[in-house]
């Protein structure tokens, strides 16, 4: 399969919030440095053999220990225990993962490396039955660790041995319906995992009995095996996943997996665009008129933080624009809460801040351009968390604007957001730097972003087809 068709699949999937990442373990392994056979190696020469990555399966020789231990789990649970909870440095892929509009996200891994890369995010972490049957606000960012958490799970609810793949069905009934759910309803992209990784091979079981032919289309990232012999059986092997609706896409190398999830991390914001600016403007007729006209671009959807002044201004216009040409709303407004809408009076005030901020994360991750009017405090906060996510930043300098403004000056002399500009909107800078932007000179490069955006494709393009 095409990887640029995956990005695009995958991302829409992702806008319309239809979809869900599914994490391995080769997401972790450039953090901790080792797999799971180099785990059991240790445990499983107490037995007289040494785990082979090419024709052992992980959850047997789990079961080997076990069994050795007359049903013991503590020395196989206390070995990852003690390999996974040491202070290990995030890796490329998980910014990455960050960085990606997503609300769901499933894996097999028992360490705490997703807790930590979205830790600042409104997040949901779940790691038996009972934990999913908690609802979740759509805001939040939810985690779901089927087989269990090396800091959260009791050593019976990891799931690593061949019995405890057997019994799945039985010993987390809720998970099970809820996975059914997900692969009926969400499109999966699988990252992270190698060909003849056991705990794939345990999740497609379970996916074939759990929905059949019923799924939605999946994706799978794989590392091409390059010994020529495995490489025949990794073709049928991929090939034969077709039949549960999992296409896969076969890279040279795991830094593609980097590019690849880069692009699904912007592509996956779609058509969005934020205001943010002073709260303390109650009219302002150019942010009214952005508003109309914002309303008037086909497909663009305004985000809402339920803020007051120069953002409540476009999006009351917005709203009404939508509603005299009879427009459903639903389809082009979207809202996130607000920790200061509550309480005008605290609009000001540093105490609210961090939550403010937090809430933001799932907010900006979900957008593409921000269009930044000159603002104070909370404005401030916004633009310096709309930074960490990569979202376009498009400063809006007005011959009203304060020139001397704290921020006005900061965004001027913000490298980054300027080269940006001169990069991608060359004859919008100008008229910026002079304090003489128009409502079509924003709307034109609101335009012309979200159509690059749109257009990201692969830098090399795909030149073999594989299923």
């Amino acid at each position: 399969m095409d990887k640029n068709l995956l990005i695009n699949k995958f991302s829409e999937a992702l806008y319309q919030n239809r979809a869900a990442i599914f994490i391995g373990t080769g997401i972790s392994q450039p953090s901790c440095g080792t797999d799971w056979y180099a785990l059991l190696k240790p445990l499983a020469a107490e037995l007289g053999i040494t785990p082979n990555n090419d024709t052992d399966n992980l959850a047997l020789i789990s079961q080997y220990i076990v069994n050795f231990h007359v049903g013991n789990r503590g020395p196989l649970i206390n070995q990852i225990t003690g390999s996974l909870t040491k202070k290990y440095t995030l890796n490329e892929y998980h910014h990455l993962l960050r960085l990606i509009n997503v609300s769901t996200i499933w894996t097999t891994n028992y360490d705490t490396f997703l807790e930590r890369a979205f830790g600042e995010f409104p997040i949901d972490v779940k790691v038996n039955d009972k934990d999913i049957t908690r609802k979740v606000s759509e805001y939040q960012v939810e985690i779901i660790k089927m087989h269990g958490c090396i800091d959260n799970s009791t050593h019976e609810e990891i799931v690593i041995t061949q019995e405890d793949y057997e019994d799945f069905f039985i010993n987390r009934p809720a998970t099970t319906v809820r996975l059914k759910n997900d692969l009926l309803w969400k499109t999966f992209l699988f990252v992270g995992y190698s060909y003849r990784d056991p705990d794939l091979n345990n999740i497609m079981v379970e996916a074939r009995r759990l929905a059949g032919k019923a799924t939605q289309q999946h994706f799978m990232i794989l590392k091409k095996e390059t010994n020529l012999q495995k490489r025949q059986r990794q073709d049928l092997w991929c090939n034969n996943l077709k039949r549960l609706g999992l296409s896969c896409v076969l890279i040279d190398q795991w830094s593609e997996l980097e590019e690849i999830l880069s692009l699904i991390g912007q592509k996956s914001r779609g058509k969005t665009v934020y205001v943010i600016g002073s709260l303390e403007i109650r009219e302002n007729e150019f942010a009214k008129e952005l508003g109309k006209e914002l309303a008037s671009q086909q497909d663009l959807i305004l985000i809402s933080g339920q803020a007051a002044g120069i953002s409540n201004n476009v999006v009351c216009a917005f709203m009404e624009e939508c509603i005299n040409n009879k427009i459903d709303l639903n389809t082009r407004l979207r809202v996130f809460p607000n920790p200061y809408a509550a309480d005008p009076g605290i609009s000001d005030s540093y105490i609210l801040l961090p939550l403010l901020k937090k809430w933001r994360l799932r907010l900006l991750s979900s957008t593409q351009i921000v269009l930044v009017f000159d603002g104070e405090t909370i404005t401030k906060a916004e633009l310096e968390v709309a930074r960490t996510l990569n979202c376009k930043i498009i400063p809006v300098f007005t011959a009203e604007t304060n020139r001397t403004s704290d921020l006005v000056n900061e965004l001027l002399s913000d490298q980054e957001i300027i080269g940006f500009l001169r990069e991608n909107l060359p004859n919008y800078l100008p008229k910026l730097l002079d304090f003489q932007v128009t409502v079509k000179d924003v709307v034109e490069s609101v335009t012309k972003i979200l159509e690059s955006c749109r257009n990201l494709r692969l830098a090399t393009e795909q030149s073999e087809q594989y299923p």
